[in-house]
C-alpha cells in the first residue's frame, strides 16, 4: 500500500474546449494556480467523466439521448477540451516520491503541471503516470497551489486506426458519435523508491490442495541495488476459517523494473465458483515488501482459487473443429448460459455510477445467467464490475476493442494495440470471475478481413496474453463465419446466430435455430422496443404515435419488429403504442426461449449460448433485456425460464399447428447443476381455451447432474374447430412435490406455409423500400428523405 493515496477525481474539475491549437496558442498551459485566475469562470466539470455530459450539465447542449440530439453534438468531436485543477500538497511528503496517476483518459491528451509539460498518452485502457516529486509545490494556498492542465485532443473518427486502444463507435445501434473524456480516477500517489507494481497470482486445483504461482514486478527507482524481501499472505476474506498460507522471496532488486517469481502450495483451499457450481470463496492476497528489513510497501487484492481449462466439445471430428470450447472450471463443465453484457451502462462514461453496475448485475443473476461476453464492441469494464462478479459468481469472457475492421500491421500500431491489451489483462487477471480472454469480434468476416493482417494480429495479441495470464486465449468470434472458414478455420467452431433477425422474415425461428451446428453460440440476437414510460424519456411526445424519424434513429428497424410481431403472433399488433410494444418484447422473449433452448438441449456437443444483450449501453430500441434505464423488459422473465439450472423443455418443429393435426413433440430435462435428483417426477399438460386437453407424467426419474436428456415423447389431436392459441405447461418436482423447476409455452393453431408466405410478402415489401431509399431510417418516412 502507498504511504498516501490522494484522489483527484470528483466535482472540483473545471473545462473549455478551444479551437485545435488555440489552447496552447493562448497559453492557457501556463496559466498559474490563482484563485481567481482565468479559469474561474470555466464549466463546472465531473471527473470520472466524459466531454458531452459535462457540457450537457453546463447547459451547452440539450440531452444528447433525447430524439435527435446526438447529431447536433458532433461538433463538439472538432475541439481540443482543457481540463483543469488546483491541490494542496502536504509538506510531510517532502522527499517522497510522489506520482501523478491517470487510470485512463479516452483517447489522446497532454499534461501540464506548474506550466511544466510531464508528456502525452494515446489509449483508452491503459493507465500512465508521471513523477512529480520536483514539481509540486508544498505552499498552502486558497483553492490549491498546484494546477494541472489536460488538454484532450480531438478523438480520432477512423475506427480503423485506434481499434484495440479505444471503444468502438461505428456500427449498428450507434449515431457516429465519438466518446471522449477522463473516464477513469485521477489520483496523486506518494510512495518510497521501491515500490510493487503487480502481482500477478495462477492457480492449479489439486485433489485436496492448490498450487499457486506469483510473479511480481517491482520497481526500484533508488538508483542502486537493493536487497529486498517480498511475503505474500493468503487468509479468508469472505468466509470464516483458519487458512494462512504464506509465501516468501528475496531478491536482490536492480535500478529499474525487476520481475520476480514464486511458487507454493495451499492446503485444503476453499474454491471459488460460478453461482450454479458452487460458493464464491474469495481470499485476501496481501503482499508486504521490504527493503533492508525495513517496510517499504503494501498491496492488497482480493482474489479466488480457482482453475479455467478448456476442453474439446464430443461429436466434432478434427475437420470440423479444431479448438477446445469447453469450458472446466476445477475440473468441472461450466455451460455458458450467457449474455453479452451491452455495457457499460451508459456509452457516455459520466453517467455511470456504481449503483448502476450493481443493480444491473444483481439482475443478471436474477434471470439465471452465469457468464457474461464483454464482446469487442464495448469495453473491457471496470473493476468494480469484475469484483461484483468476483462476489455474485457471475463468470466473465472479456474481448478486446479489436471489431469488424480490416486492421494494419504496422508496427506502430501493433505496438499501440499490445500496450492496450496488456494493461486490460494486468488490471483483471487476478479476477477468479474473468475466465477467458478474446481478440476480435467479427474480424475473421468480410472479403476485406480475408486479405487483411488480422489473423496474425490476433495470434500476436494472443502470446502476449498468454506471457501475463494462464486464463485461456481464443482469437476472435465467430471463427465458422464463410469468411473465417476461406482462412483456413474449420466450419463448425462459432457461429453469431444473428440472421434470423437480419433476415427480417426469410426463416422463422423454426427453421433457423436447429439448422445451425457449431461447438458455442457466443451471439444470438434478437430485439423490442422498450417500455412505454421508457420511451417517452428520449422519443419526443410527437413521434410517440405514430411512430415519427426518433424511432428510427434510436435504431428501431421497423419492418422487422412488424415481420417479428407476425412470426409469433399471426398478427402485426399495431393497434397502438402499448399493444405494438408489449408485442415486440413478448416476441424477443419467444424466440429467444425456442432458440437458448435449442442448444442447451444439445450440451455437452455444445457449451455455450450468449444471448445479445442483457443491457443497452444509450436509449435503443433493438437489443437488451433490461433498457437503458434498466427497467426490465417482458423477455426478460422468458430468458429467466429458459435458463433455469435445471430445465423442464419440449422440442417442436414448429410453432403452427392446423386444426385436426396431431401435434407431436419431444421433453427434455436439463441439468445444468452437479449434483443428482432422483425419484423425481415430470409432468406435463396441455391448454386449449384454458382447459387441460391432454396430460402425462414420468415419475421415478434419476435426473443426473450436469446432463441432458430425453425422457418422453408429447402428442395431442387438435380438434377440427379449433383456432388461436394453446399453452403447453410443464414441471419437475421431487419426492414431496416441492417444484423444482417449471416452464410454459404458447403455440399457434394456424397455417405454417401460408404464415411463411405473408412473411415473405411483408420481407419483399421491405426489400422494396430499401431498394429505394437505401438502408437509411428514411424509408420509414419518405416523406423526410424527399424535401423541396
Amino acid at each position: 500500500m502507498a504511504l498516501k493515496t490522494i484522489l483527484l477525481s470528483g466535482n472540483d474539475w473545471q473545462m473549455e474546449g478551444m479551437r485545435p491549437g488555440q489552447g496552447e496558442g493562448e497559453e492557457f498551459h501556463l496559466v498559474p494556480a490563482e484563485y481567481q485566475g482565468t479559469t474561474f469562470s470555466w464549466n463546472h466539470a465531473s471527473v470520472p467523466g466524459d466531454v458531452y455530459t459535462d457540457l450537457h450539465k453546463a447547459g451547452e447542449m440539450d440531452d444528447p439521448y433525447f430524439g435527435r440530439n446526438m447529431h447536433r453534438c458532433k461538433w463538439v468531436q472538432d475541439k481540443e477540451w482543457w481540463y483543469t485543477r488546483r491541490f494542496n500538497m502536504d509538506e510531510a511528503y517532502k522527499g517522497k516520491q510522489i506520482r501523478l496517476v491517470f487510470e485512463g483518459v479516452d483517447y489522446s491528451c497532454e499534461i501540464w503541471l506548474n506550466g511544466t509539460k510531464l508528456g502525452g498518452h494515446e489509449g483508452m485502457f491503459s493507465s500512465f503516470e508521471f513523477d512529480i516529486s520536483s514539481l509540486v509545490s508544498f505552499e498552502d494556498w486558497r483553492g490549491g497551489a498546484n494546477i494541472i492542465m489536460i488538454k484532450l485532443n480531438p478523438p480520432p473518427k477512423n475506427y480503423r486506426n485506434c481499434g484495440g486502444k479505444k471503444v468502438n463507435f461505428s456500427g449498428d445501434y450507434f449515431t457516429g458519435l465519438v466518446p471522449f473524456g477522463i473516464w477513469r480516477d485521477v489520483k496523486l500517489v506518494v510512495n518510497d523508491a521501491v515500490r510493487i507494481c503487480h502481482v500477478q497470482s495462477d492457480f492449479t486445483v489439486q485433489d485436496s490442495s492448490a498450487a499457486v504461482r506469483l510473479v511480481y514486478e517491482i520497481e526500484n527507482n533508488s538508483g542502486c541495488e537493493q536487497e529486498a524481501e517480498l511475503r505474500t499472505l493468503f487468509t479468508p476474506h469472505n468466509f470464516t476459517g483458519d487458512s494462512r498460507t504464506e509465501i516468501s522471496v528475496k531478491s536482490k532488486l536492480k535500478p529499474g523494473l525487476n520481475r520476480l517469481k514464486a511458487a507454493s502450495e495451499i492446503a485444503s483451499p476453499e474454491l471459488w465458483w460460478p453461482w450454479d457450481m458452487g460458493d464464491q470463496n474469495l481470499y485476501r492476497m496481501t503482499t508486504e515488501l521490504t527493503v533492508k528489513g525495513t517496510a517499504a510497501d503494501r498491496t492488497e487484492e482480493v482474489v479466488g482459487i480457482r482453475e479455467v481449462k478448456m476442453e474439446m466439445n464430443p461429436g466434432f471430428t478434427p475437420e470440423e473443429n479444431e479448438y477446445p470450447w469447453t469450458f472446466m472450471i476445477n475440473g468441472n463443465r461450466h455451460f455458458l448460459r450467457s449474455a453479452c453484457w451491452g455495457g457499460q451502462p451508459s456509452f457516455l462514461y459520466g453517467r455511470n455510477s456504481l449503483k448502476k453496475y450493481e443493480d444491473r448485475l444483481a439482475l443478471v443473476k436474477e434471470c439465471n445467467i452465469n457468464n457474461l461476453r464483454i464482446f469487442g464492441w464495448h469495453p473491457p469494464e471496470i473493476p468494480d464490475f469484475y469484483r461484483i462478479c468476483d462476489e455474485l459468481g457471475i463468470t466473465v469472457w472479456t474481448n478486446f476493442t479489436l471489431a469488424t475492421q480490416a486492421y494494419s500491421l504496422e508496427p506502430d500500431f501493433v505496438e499501440g494495440v499490445l500496450h492496450e491489451c496488456r494493461a486490460t489483462v494486468k488490471e483483471r487477471r487476478n479476477h477468479p470471475s474473468q475466465i477467458f480472454w478474446m481478440g476480435g469480434e467479427e474480424v475473421f468476416f468480410s472479403g476485406a478481413h480475408e486479405t487483411s493482417g488480422n489473423k496474425e494480429l490476433m495470434n500476436i495479441i494472443g502470446d502476449a496474453v498468454g506471457e501475463l495470464t494462464a486464463v485461456p486465449y481464443a482469437p476472435a468470434s465467430p471463427l465458422s463465419s464463410p469468411s473465417a472458414v476461406k482462412m483456413g478455420f474449420k466450419p463448425k467452431e462459432s457461429i453469431h446466430a444473428n440472421e434470423h433477425y437480419y433476415q427480417g422474415g426469410k426463416e422463422f425461428m423454426e427453421e433457423y435455430y436447429p439448422a445451425l451446428d457449431c461447438a458455442i453460440i457466443p451471439e444470438l440476437t434478437a430485439a423490442s422496443a422498450p417500455n412505454v414510460e421508457s420511451l417517452k424519456k428520449f422519443i419526443p411526445e410527437d413521434e410517440l404515435w405514430p411512430m415519427g424519424l426518433s424511432w428510427g434513429y434510436h435504431w428501431a428497424d421497423l419492418d422487422i419488429l412488424k415481420n417479428l410481431n407476425f412470426e409469433v403472433f399471426d398478427d402485426y399488433r399495431m393497434g397502438s403504442l402499448e399493444e405494438f410494444v408489449e408485442a415486440t418484447q413478448i416476441a424477443q422473449g419467444t424466440v429467444l426461449q425456442f432458440a437458448l433452448e435449442t442448444y442447451r438441449r444439445r450440451k455437452p456437443k455444445m457449451s455455450g449460448v450468449a444471448l445479445c444483450h442483457f443491457i443497452t449501453h444509450w436509449p435503443d430500441i433493438k437489443w437488451g433485456l433490461l433498457d437503458y434505464y434498466g427497467v426490465k423488459k417482458e423477455s426478460f422473465d422468458f430468458v429467466r425460464q429458459s435458463y433455469q439450472p435445471l430445465l423442464p423443455s419440449i422440442q417442436f418443429d414448429r410453432r403452427r399447428w392446423k386444426p385436426g393435426e396431431l401435434f407431436s413433440s419431444e421433453v427434455w430435462i436439463v441439468n445444468d447443476y452437479h449434483r443428482d435428483y432422483e425419484e423425481a417426477v415430470c409432468s406435463w399438460n396441455i391448454l386449449y381455451n384454458g382447459k387441460v386437453q391432454s396430460e402425462g407424467q414420468r415419475s421415478s426419474l434419476t435426473i443426473a447432474g450436469d446432463s441432458s436428456q430425453k425422457i418422453a415423447d408429447m402428442k395431442w389431436q387438435l380438434p377440427e374447430d379449433s383456432n388461436g392459441t394453446f399453452d403447453i405447461a410443464i414441471e419437475i418436482t421431487d419426492r414431496t412435490g416441492t417444484v423444482l423447476s417449471s416452464n410454459r409455452y404458447k403455440l399457434l393453431v394456424g397455417d405454417q406455409e401460408a404464415a411463411k408466405k405473408q412473411s415473405l410478402k411483408y420481407l419483399a415489401e421491405s426489400q422494396e423500400r430499401v431498394k429505394k431509399y437505401g438502408l437509411s431510417t428514411y424509408r420509414y418516412w419518405p416523406e423526410h428523405g424527399e424535401q423541396e
